[in-house]
């Protein structure tokens, strides 16, 4: 069977040799200088790239993998491994990504290879400029680093089940990121039986903010430039954006605060350009609409770049969401007023005006019902080893009991 491969180069090569070339390749350490080095590098080259210059998430990458947080998280590593056991590669690593996160391969590549595994990642048949620029960069850094070279495999095809078959038989360790429906699908697709999976199907995250905190706040600008990141980037399409904004606070507090806050995202959202194409705008007044009879609402605003349709309550609001700028916009007194309404396949909150103390007996409370990150405004996307509650660092690992 012949596939597209894209990373160590770009040709067409037989399946069957491509996957033995990366099996048979030797299992670098843990955080081998190779593989730093090598890391190192394409960071740089993506920092200097005029092309990667245009993409703010391609930059955001470039910057976690720079030497310094990769020092860190070798740090972290041997701290783990000085607890009483060895830690070594799981073997081979499958990883499929999304297609509408351009960067998720490599983050998913990167803690993969930090951990010693030979890695095989599949890519979507829908071409982005952010992926092409970042396997040209990675093919070109490849020609210092043979071993990384023969270990990791970039192919390119759509749906066919054959080659994820013949993929899945090589993997110890398969990773899904994608909806519920693709999850769902390569499930049914058998690993060896020793092997383990990671999933990381549909999500959903919303933001809160005090109004009191926000109406006090002696610059309020870059609260909405922060929130305009984590929403917009992606086209609010990445797991972590939120769409709903809850505002905590009296009723008249609450208004004024997103009466300035919504017009301050707007006049951001047009100095960056973010444009909604006339079909962008009637799908989501139609989804909005849609939302609205089964939620209550009490207004929806278009602010040409996006829309705000304000719910009269949250108790019967479904977590299906249709990108391009819709935000949803509810009140709440406290924010202990939250706990009923999380629920186990809500991921990311972002803050603004809470304290670490306030939000951590909040997590205690909720007890595991849902929610994995409470991070502030403007981090939403940012990448870490800790994701969908999983350590993904130790996940690639294996622990060597040693008595």
């Amino acid at each position: 069977m012949t596939v597209q491969q894209v990373v160590p180069s770009f040709e067409s090569v037989s399946l069957d040799a491509a996957l033995d070339r990366v099996v048979a390749s030797p299992s670098l350490a843990p955080f081998a200088e190779e593989v730093i080095g090598f890391c190192s590098d394409f960071s740089r080259a993506i920092f200097k790239d005029s092309e990667a210059a245009y993409y703010p998430e391609l930059q955001a990458l470039a910057f976690w993998m720079r030497k310094a947080e990769l020092v860190r998280l070798r740090d972290a590593f041997l701290e783990e491994r000085r607890a009483g056991a060895s830690l070594v590669p799981q073997g081979v690593a499958f990883h499929i990504p999304p297609a509408n996160v351009d960067t998720i391969f490599v983050y998913s590549w990167l803690l993969s290879v930090l951990a010693g595994n030979r890695n095989i990642v599949r890519l979507s048949h829908r071409v982005s400029p952010q992926t092409e620029i970042l396997c040209r960069l990675f093919n070109a850094a490849l020609q210092s680093a043979p071993a990384l070279s023969t270990s990791t495999l970039m192919l390119r095809y759509g749906h066919e089940r054959e080659i994820t078959e013949a993929i899945s038989a090589r993997a110890d360790i398969r990773v899904i990121w994608g909806g519920d429906a693709s999850v769902n699908s390569i499930r049914t697709i058998r690993l060896p039986p020793h092997a383990r999976e990671l999933t990381f199907p549909d999500r959903y995250s919303f933001a809160v903010l005090r109004a009191s905190s926000y109406l006090e706040a002696s610059d309020r600008r870059p609260i909405a430039e922060h929130f305009f990141n984590d929403t917009f980037w992606f086209d609010q399409m990445a797991c972590s954006s939120p769409r709903l904004v809850f505002w905590e606070g009296s009723a008249d507090r609450a208004a004024s605060a997103s009466a300035d806050f919504l017009n301050l995202l707007q006049q951001h959202a047009v100095r960056k350009q973010y444009e909604a194409t006339p079909a962008t705008r009637m799908a989501r007044f139609t989804f909005a609409c849609a939302e609205a009879m089964e939620g209550g609402a009490s207004s929806y605003q278009d602010f040409g770049q996006f829309a705000v349709l304000g719910l009269d309550r949250y108790d019967q609001l479904t977590r299906e969401h249709c990108g391009g700028g819709l935000l949803f916009q509810y009140r709440i007194a406290a924010l202990d007023d939250l706990l009923p309404f999380v629920s186990r396949r809500d991921q990311t909150l972002t803050y603004f005006g809470f304290d670490r103390a306030e939000l951590a007996a909040f997590a205690d409370r909720l007890n595991g019902r849902g929610l994995d990150r409470l991070v502030p405004i403007g981090q939403a996307l940012n990448f870490n080893r800790f994701w969908d509650g999983n350590d993904l660092l130790l996940s690639f690992l294996r622990y060597v009991y040693i008595a």
